[in-house]
């Protein structure tokens, strides 16, 4: 009896360092002035889009919106998310989570880190001042277009290239 109870409990403690490290690996990454690097090298050769948003940008949301059902209908579409809503803050990193775990978007997900959003802006393009949403469409050759506003289908289908990404 005692075993049994035992092989219960450890079992019960298993599961739920499962789950944990399920939770843990959906963690935002902090993002730093040399991330970006990291991002394109991790995707070398693959197109993929990186999209910028905060939790306090409606028009972020719709993109994040198209971007979620674009994936759903093409599951090839390679989703960077970046929140420029800084990363260390229990309650804003689970609101953060929260959002791109209701859209199936938590695979690669970054928020800005500990360096200043103004370095981190120009780590990310010199030439944006910040307006958001912001996405970048890089292609399988590593070049990239930017595109600032709010994503349609219509946007899509046109920086892929007609369903290219």
């Amino acid at each position: 009896m005692m075993t049994t109870a035992l092989l219960s409990l450890s079992l019960w403690l298993g599961a739920g360092a499962g789950a944990q490290a399920a939770e843990a690996k959906l963690a935002v990454a902090p993002f730093e002035a040399d991330s970006l690097a990291q991002i394109v090298r991790a995707h070398a050769g693959k197109p993929f889009v990186l999209i910028l948003w905060s939790l306090d940008c409606v028009y972020c949301q719709a993109s994040l919106n198209v971007l979620a059902e674009q994936k759903r209908t093409n599951p090839a579409l390679d989703i960077v998310t970046l929140s420029t809503d800084g990363v260390g803050d229990p309650q804003t990193d689970a609101l953060v989570e929260q959002r791109l775990r209701k859209l199936a978007l938590t695979s690669n997900a970054w928020g800005y880190g500990t360096a200043p959003a103004e370095q981190l802006r120009y780590a990310i393009d010199p030439k944006w001042h910040g307006e958001m949403p912001r996405s970048y469409w890089f292609d399988a050759q590593g070049r990239r277009t930017a595109h600032s506003g709010v994503l349609t289908p219509a946007t899509i289908e046109r920086l892929t290239g007609k369903g290219q990404l």
